[in-house]
């Protein structure tokens, strides 16, 4: 007969309501995992750091500002050929998009 091998309980954590959105986001900017981000939380310096890339959403945030910068000189270049009331609705929506982007970076527009 073969001999079960129980696993430890996990031990878990279990923010207060009002703190979950804030530990959530603190968790996603430090770029852990949040068991490795609770580790480091409890003993300190003696975890390894995480690796400095940008995460998935961060990289796809900064490629979409890159393309608005582009977008709104190919805009600037149609003056005179295009309507400019629809050109300047295009250049005022770029510019919202660069301000939710730069938001989503944590960075001021």
């Amino acid at each position: 007969m073969t001999e079960k091998t129980t696993r430890e309980a996990p031990i878990s954590y279990r923010p207060p309501h009002e703190l979950r959105e804030q530990f959530r986001a603190r968790v996603e900017e430090s770029g852990l995992s949040v068991n490795a981000f609770i580790t480091a939380a409890v003993f300190g310096d003696d975890t390894p750091k995480p690796a400095r890339r940008a995460s998935a959403s961060r990289a796809d945030v900064a490629r979409l500002l890159a393309e608005t910068a582009l977008l709104n000189e190919r805009l600037k270049g149609l003056v005179g050929d295009a309507d400019p009331a629809l050109l300047a609705d295009a250049i005022r929506d770029l510019r919202e998009i660069r301000a939710a982007c730069l938001k989503a970076l944590g960075r001021s527009p």
